[in-house]
């Protein structure tokens, strides 16, 4: 190599190898770190989804071990239902069957149907869907029957009576109350002399009652 290249031209040449090696060094240094990076973003990712998946799961929760707070957030159930489901499980005990949770104030066959998704079973489960499924479609069918037919303003239920455009809650408890106090109504127009009901309301609902 000496008889073939200067001093200068050998120094130059190994400047050009050890440049390339180390390039050829880098390069690799890089790939590699490409791979670990998007390994890692790929567990990352798979991590999040697992998470976001988990999350709309819903939780399912033990009625019987449940504290208030936990009830709280149930669907359907804020911290007074929540009260009082503690209170009933205090005073009569843990539940045997989810479907006691009717006997709680407050908690009726739609709230238990929205409750099922996020409690875990107690009893027999096939008993409990059963039950909210046969006490729904009761409610269904009653619903249809009182807005295909006239309501009787002396016998109608309050449920009934919240099927007339403009009476909420309160108007049919009031329509109720005036019946008790009053006796039956004789004629349809009398109910203008409930509070809360005049002419405005009562044109909404004239052909929808009798007495």
């Amino acid at each position: 190599m000496n008889k073939f290249f200067t001093p200068d031209e050998r120094n130059i040449i190994i400047f050009i190898v050890v440049f390339l090696v180390i390039g050829l060094v880098v390069l690799n240094v890089k790939s590699i770190s490409s791979i670990l990076d998007a390994d890692s973003t790929s567990t990352v990712q798979d991590s999040i989804k697992k998470v976001v998946e988990k999350s709309h799961k819903p939780m399912m929760i033990n009625i019987n071990a449940a504290d208030i707070e936990t009830l709280a957030e149930l669907p359907g159930i804020g911290p007074a239902k929540a009260q009082a489901i503690y209170d009933y499980k205090t005073e009569q005990g843990t539940l045997s069957s989810l479907i006691e949770l009717m006997n709680i104030k407050g908690i009726g066959k739609k709230t238990l149907a929205k409750l099922l998704p996020y409690l875990e079973m107690i009893g027999d489960s096939v008993e409990v869907y059963a039950f909210v499924e046969a006490e729904t479609s009761k409610q269904s069918n009653e619903v249809t029957e009182d807005i295909a037919g006239k309501i009787n303003l002396n016998t109608a239920s309050i449920s009934q009576l919240m099927n007339l455009k403009g009476i909420g809650e309160k108007k049919a408890q009031a329509i109720i109350d005036y019946r008790n106090e009053h006796g039956s109504f004789k004629t349809i127009e009398e109910i203008m002399n409930v509070k809360g009901i005049g002419q405005g309301i009562f044109d909404k609902i004239k052909n929808r009652i009798e007495v």
